[in-house]
């Protein structure tokens, strides 16, 4: 099911068939460099990260990791917005394969992602969080509008995250 189109881009529904691409992404130490996840080894691995993490946003919110494609259809990744019931808050995330990156994916994706959230879901507030050290997706984020809200430490994470938000009235589409 497709979610959002850009220019470039198709972000639809994941589906299982989409594990192989998620165990080549997330077998690139690069790609998890500031993500605090771990690899993924197999492609079991990854239909069970599906199923337990990635469908339930669906199905339960209505949102969730999008897998993002061209639309000549070569997997790219995944962007999106996953909902947290513990903090009741909305993040924005995005995770590419390393020979997309540096072409503008992530924050076209983002985008359609931020559309997707304030015109099809009428949220009130998204935010994206990103390491220090993440020089890329912090350009990404402020390219987006959004606006830093302060660093930030997860008692469950041994990393220390700067935090940004963008609010419905500041959204422009």
């Amino acid at each position: 099911m497709i979610i959002a189109q850009t220019e470039r881009l198709i972000l639809r529904l994941q589906t299982l068939l989409d594990a192989e691409k998620l165990v080549e992404m997330n077998s690139d130490p690069e790609v998890l460099r500031y993500t605090g996840d771990t690899t993924l080894a197999h492609v079991s691995e990854a239909r069970t990260l599906l199923e337990e993490k990635v469908f339930p946003q669906w199905q339960n919110y209505k949102m969730g990791r999008f897998a993002v494609t061209l639309k000549c259809g070569d997997y790219l990744g995944w962007c999106g917005l996953k909902f947290h019931p513990e903090t009741s808050e909305v993040d924005l995330g995005y995770r590419f394969l390393k020979k997309f990156w540096g072409k503008g994916y992530a924050t076209e994706s983002s985008r359609a992602a931020l559309e997707y959230g304030f015109d099809h879901l009428n949220l009130e507030r998204i935010i994206a969080k990103a390491m220090p050290d993440n020089k890329g997706s912090l350009k990404v984020i402020q390219k987006l509008g959004m606006s830093f809200r302060g660093y930030q430490h997860d008692p469950t994470d041994p990393q220390s995250f700067i935090r940004y938000e963008l609010n419905r009235n500041e959204w422009k589409g």
